[in-house]
């Protein structure tokens, strides 16, 4: 009985989130549209980013991808996602979070940290 409870605890730990995950990797339409309110896109569009993106800050980007994030929320090698994002928009949403299950990083990670992401991101575009 015991081992039959620990296989359902796999099945809701690793199962039921990527069926959740599974559903954003596609670039549909749903996976490209804003996570930004309406009201701040237009100033988010415009934020420059102030991290360069050089060996150093790209390291430091990946081990935040990979060490402080939970999950990866979508495909970010998706040509059609990467054009269609601004580095202001992807720093917005690592910031504050989306309603589409993001969590905020505005706590967690300091500015420099959130934009070495962005170029963490952006670099797994290319």
């Amino acid at each position: 009985m015991k081992r039959r409870k620990r296989g359902l605890l796999w099945i809701a730990v690793i199962i039921f989130p990527l069926s959740l995950v599974t559903s954003v990797y596609s670039s549909d339409e749903l996976g490209l549209k804003p996570r930004v309110p309406a009201d701040k896109l237009a100033e988010v569009k415009g934020l420059p980013n102030l991290v360069p993106a050089n060996p150093e800050t790209l390291e430091e980007g990946r081990e935040i991808f990979m060490g402080k994030g939970i999950c990866r929320p979508r495909n970010f090698t998706a040509a059609d996602w990467q054009k269609a994002r601004t580095d202001g928009e992807i720093f917005w949403a690592i910031t504050k979070g989306t309603e589409y299950g993001m969590i905020a990083f505005e706590d967690m990670l300091s500015v420099e940290e959130r934009w070495m992401l962005v170029n963490y991101i952006r670099k797994l575009g290319k």
